[in-house]
């Protein structure tokens, strides 16, 4: 099966149509709620590497499933606190180990848990600095709530297109409007980015997403509870 890798899910959720163990209504990125079972799954396995008795949710993800050959779910911080990963997103090549994986190259950025164990960073913008969740199942590259502090400050200083597109979250697909635009630069940690895509819409918090990390190596290290970045 096919899984979605997702560090701001907090846990891993297997697409089954009929649900089973104790059932919940969960929140996704929108805000919008969808009824999941919970249950530990026995055994997960990664090529070799095997997960043991993982908590996780199950349900019947439709918008999501059918976009996806032979899916089988989510892959979220349950299993994912489990390991050290190393993602090579320009290759698209993943290691994973329970040893070291990087050397002194890569570059430590400040991480704060929050919510169970959805990893938080730290953005400066304009000389401020906003907190925001790494969500590596996220396509956006910035993904701001309409009613954020930082969403207020860069409707006033940069240019945005109203679109609308189909985002998945929890819940179905479901057609957003929004306003799109580029902040001109953004710093992490040691690195600086330029003409930075960002997207403006419903959603529960702010979020950069798998397309921030574009140009980088990204090495979760479970092991010391760091996240390190090295620009390819």
């Amino acid at each position: 099966k096919l899984f979605l890798f997702d560090t701001g899910a907090d846990l891993t959720l297997i697409q089954q149509e009929i649900i089973s163990g104790r059932r919940f209504n969960i929140s996704g990125a929108s805000g919008r709620k969808m009824k999941l079972g919970s249950d530990k799954v026995s055994s997960m396995k990664i090529e070799e590497i095997e997960f043991i008795d993982t908590h996780s949710l199950n349900g019947d993800l439709v918008g999501l499933k059918e976009q996806v050959p032979n899916f089988g779910g989510i892959i979220g911080q349950s299993i994912i606190r489990k390991a050290n990963w190393l993602i090579d997103y320009p290759n698209k090549e993943l290691q994973i180990s329970n040893k070291n994986l990087v050397d002194s190259e890569f570059k430590e950025i400040q991480i704060v848990r929050e919510n169970g164990h959805n990893p938080y960073t730290y953005i400066e913008i304009n000389n401020r600095k906003y907190k925001v969740v790494i969500d590596l199942g996220s396509s956006s590259t910035i993904n701001l709530p309409i009613e954020s502090e930082l969403a207020r400050e860069i409707s006033k200083t940069i240019e945005l297109t109203n679109t609308s597109r189909e985002r998945y979250s929890l819940g179905g697909l479901q057609k957003i409007n929004e306003r799109v635009g580029k902040i001109p630069k953004i710093i992490l940690g040691e690195f600086e980015l330029e003409n930075v895509d960002v997207n403006i819409n419903q959603s529960s918090q702010p979020r950069i997403g798998i397309n921030f990390f574009k140009d980088f190596q990204i090495y979760i290290d479970n092991t010391n509870n760091t996240y390190k970045l090295k620009r390819k």
